[in-house]
C-alpha cells in the first residue's frame, strides 16, 4: 500500500500527526498520539471510541472547535473559513485499519459514502473530500489550503491488507454539540459488514 502522508510545516505541526492519512503499519492500529505540547494546540477533550470487529479496527474522537480552528489556520485557511469548518464540519479524528494479524488475512475495504449518520434530521451521508472540494471552489479558497484539507481528511475509499491502517479526519456535517448515531459499513474479504455506533456528539 502506498504511503499517503503529506508534511505541512507550520506552528501546529505536532497536531498534524493526529490527522494526516497514510501511515502504513505492520504492527496493528496504534493509539491516537496525545500530549501535544503547544499552548495554541489543546488536545481533544472527548473520550475516544475504540473497537475491533470483523476485520475492522476503529478509533474515533470528536475534536473541539478551538483545535479545529487552530489546525486549519495552520494549513493556510483564512480565519472565516477555519471557523466555518469548525462550526459546520463536526470534525472527528479517526484511525481505521485492518484488524488482521497474519499475512493472508482478508482485506478490509472502507467506503465512507456507505456510512450513514442518524441525527435530528434523519439519515444523512457524511461529508467527504469531494463534498468539501465543491464548497472550497465556491468560497475561492487558496489552492494550498485546499490541498492541505484534502490530505487531512480520511480517504473516501481505502483498502487495507492485514495490519494496515490510516489516520485522518472525518466530517459529519452537523452543528456543534449535536448528538447522533453512526452506521459504519465495510467489506471484509468482499463480505458486507455493519455496526451501529450510538450516542456520538459533535465537538463544542
Amino acid at each position: 500500500m502506498q504511503k499517503q502522508v503529506r508534511n505541512f510545516q507550520t506552528k501546529t505541526l505536532l497536531i498534524a500527526c493526529l490527522f494526516l492519512t497514510g501511515a502504513q503499519s505492520h504492527g496493528g492500529l496504534p493509539p491516537f498520539p496525545v500530549g501535544v505540547a503547544n499552548a495554541q494546540s489543546p488536545a481533544p477533550r472527548s473520550t475516544p471510541i475504540k473497537w475491533s470487529l470483523d476485520g475492522l479496527k476503529l478509533e474515533l474522537q470528536a475534536m473541539p472547535l478551538d483545535l479545529v480552528r487552530a489546525f486549519f489556520l495552520g494549513r493556510g485557511f483564512a480565519a472565516r473559513d477555519a471557523d466555518y469548518i469548525a462550526k459546520t464540519g463536526c470534525i472527528y479524528r479517526s484511525a481505521l485499519g485492518n484488524s488482521g494479524v497474519k499475512p493472508g488475512d482478508p482485506a478490509t475495504v472502507i467506503e465512507l459514502t456507505k456510512w450513514r449518520i442518524i441525527g435530528p434530521k434523519g439519515p444523512q451521508p457524511i461529508q467527504t473530500r469531494q463534498d468539501w472540494a465543491k464548497i472550497w471552489d465556491t468560497k475561492k479558497v487558496p489552492e494550498n489550503a485546499k490541498v492541505a484539507f484534502h490530505w487531512a481528511l480520511f480517504p473516501t475509499t481505502q483498502s487495507y491488507q492485514s495490519t494496515d491502517y490510516n489516520w485522518g479526519m472525518i466530517s459529519f456535517a452537523l452543528p456543534p454539540g449535536t448528538r447522533f448515531d453512526l452506521e459504519v459499513r465495510w467489506l471484509q474479504g468482499g463480505v458486507k459488514k455493519v455496526k451501529m455506533l450510538q450516542n456520538l456528539e459533535c465537538g463544542k
